[in-house]
């Protein structure tokens, strides 16, 4: 009978490490999962300003394409180019 139980706490003693080792490798890839996913949200807001920087930017570009007085020409006059300067500073 000592034996048996000697085997058996053994046993129990291997499954209780391997559990414990698959928890702490469990919390470890949930942890990195967080992180990951704070990152991208990081990175999501980064790039939704640039979007919007971005559209304000066009949405001024097609304003002055509008008020350009000969829109059709090649080249701009002086004040349409000193404007277009302007845009992009």
């Amino acid at each position: 009978m000592i034996y048996g139980k000697g085997r058996l706490d053994a046993k129990h003693a291997t499954e209780l490490s391997q559990l414990t080792e698959t928890i702490e490798l469990t919390q470890k890839a949930l942890d990195t999962e967080r992180n990951a996913r704070r990152s991208d949200a990081i990175i999501a807001a980064e790039n939704a300003k640039r979007q919007a920087a971005l559209q304000t930017k066009i949405g001024e570009l097609n304003q002055y394409v509008e008020t350009l007085e000969d829109a059709d020409r090649e080249c701009l006059s002086g004040p349409d180019v000193e404007r277009l300067r302007d845009l992009w500073r």
